[in-house]
């Protein structure tokens, strides 16, 4: 038989499933029931989370789905241009000056745009025999600098000799002074044969240094090749004084300010499909063809057609604001005429005094013509309502003191998208004012309704 010791209670405890004790169960059982608290404390949080968002949420949703939804803005003060946009053809005073004899490149001496003076020099027109001419003009100049630098570098390197020498000769003619004075006839002989030495040797340096043969050479032949030049090239003068301009496009004859009362809109239109854009500056002239002209005075005239129903807005000798595209120039102009046209277009007619200079080598711009600027109350269009027929008076809703209330405003200036607005002259308690909440979607507002900001 075989003693088995008997087991005491903790080691049944042991033995269960698990392999925890009693005590140790009873632990973790206290441990779940104080955890209990806070799983239902974080999902009460988070219930209560949802519900907020469901109840701020959805009613935004759905006023939003309905077309509820008020969108507003502060009135703020901004400005607005009443302009037409045209293509206008621009007509000057100009003068073709003589046209060249030979065809070849030119040389401006006066850039395009510049101001001359009368009786001076504008260009030089080269042949392609100049050309290469010009060429050998440049080899010639290169050669005849180099050597210049040969020989500035030479006599540099030889100066201590040279000097050295000047010396010794001054030292045997101080010997030979003596030997004179004392008649010692053969030290006289001596020394002035040191002297002769020393002469020829110091000849010597300063011959081999020498170069001012090959340069003479070298001027006398780019002389030659200079007067060759000057048979093959032509010089452009003006006995006009004004702004030089080297862009001809063939209307400088048709378009003189005498026609600009006589100018239609057919003709305008066919001036803009025949002009050519010629570029300024590609330094390219014809045989028999001017190469340059001069535009005179300080005034161009701009012509464009536009519907007869916008030329009302402009009258003969009145002041008009315009802006040119594509450049700076933003300036007050004089309406010198308006002509009537067969196809319900007007031309009208401008002039200016700036950008002469500045448009010298054009022929077609695109302008606005500024009929009204206004500066105030600006808002967009789409929040007005019942704009009147004249398009002068319409209704806008403001929010005061949280109630929609209906202002009418006088529409001083418009475009596309915004309007210039204002309260009506005798109007005391119903103003429109900087910086008032209105209403940019108002068609589902009515007066009085309370608007929740």
């Amino acid at each position: 038989m075989r003693y088995r010791p008997a087991k005491d209670k903790t080691d049944r405890e042991a033995e269960r499933p698990g392999g925890k004790s009693r005590a140790e169960n009873g632990t973790a059982d206290k441990a779940a029931e104080e955890n209990k608290p806070r799983y239902i404390k974080r999902a009460t949080l988070g219930g209560l989370l949802f519900f907020l968002f469901v109840l701020l949420y959805i009613p935004s949703l759905m006023n939003w789905l309905s077309g509820r939804h008020i969108a507003s803005d502060v009135m703020r003060n901004g400005i607005i241009e009443e302009y037409i946009q045209s293509s206008a053809v621009i007509v000057r005073d100009e003068k073709l000056l003589p046209p060249s004899t030979i065809e070849g490149r030119y040389i401006a001496e006066i850039g395009e745009g510049e101001r001359t003076s009368a009786f001076s020099s504008i260009a030089l027109i080269m042949n392609d025999t100049s050309d290469k001419l010009l060429n050998d003009i440049e080899e010639i100049n290169s050669k005849i600098v180099k050597a210049k630098l040969e020989k500035a570098e030479k006599t540099d390197f030889f100066s201590n000799d040279l000097a050295k020498l000047d010396e010794n000769i001054g030292t045997e003619v101080r010997d030979l002074i003596v030997a004179c004075n004392s008649r010692n006839f053969t030290d006289m002989g001596k020394y002035r044969n040191e002297i002769g030495k020393i002469v020829e040797k110091k000849a010597e340096i300063v011959g081999a240094n020498s170069t001012d043969s090959y340069i003479t050479s070298l001027q006398k032949q780019k002389n030659e090749i200079q007067a060759r030049i000057n048979r093959n090239t032509v010089e452009i003068k003006t006995d006009t004084s004004g702004v030089v301009s080297y862009t001809v496009d063939g209307f400088e004859k048709q378009l003189k300010p005498a026609v600009l009362k006589k100018l239609t809109p057919e003709e305008l239109d066919s001036i803009s499909g025949k002009y050519s854009g010629i570029i300024a500056g590609n330094e390219t002239v014809k045989a028999g063809q001017p190469a340059a002209k001069i535009i005179k005075g300080t005034d161009l005239y701009l012509a464009a057609a536009i519907p007869a129903d916008q030329a009302k807005n402009f009258k003969e000798g009145g002041s008009i604001q315009l802006r040119i595209n594509g450049t700076d120039i933003e300036t007050t102009g004089t309406v010198n005429n308006i002509n009537n046209g067969a196809d319900g277009r007007k031309v009208i007619v401008v002039r200016i005094n700036r950008g002469v200079d500045t448009l010298s080598s054009q022929r077609i711009v695109s302008v606005d013509f500024i009929s009204k600027t206004e500066e105030g109350l600006k808002v967009p269009v789409k929040c007005l309502r019942d704009i009147s027929a004249d398009g002068t008076k319409a209704r806008i809703m403001l929010v005061r003191y949280n109630v929609a209330t209906n202002r009418t405003v006088n529409i001083l200036c418009r475009d596309d998208e915004y309007a210039i607005i204002s309260t009506p002259d005798g109007e005391v308690n119903k103003t429109v004012s900087l910086y008032d909440t209105y209403i940019l979607n108002p068609d589902n507002i009515s007066e009085g309704d309370i608007i929740e900001q």
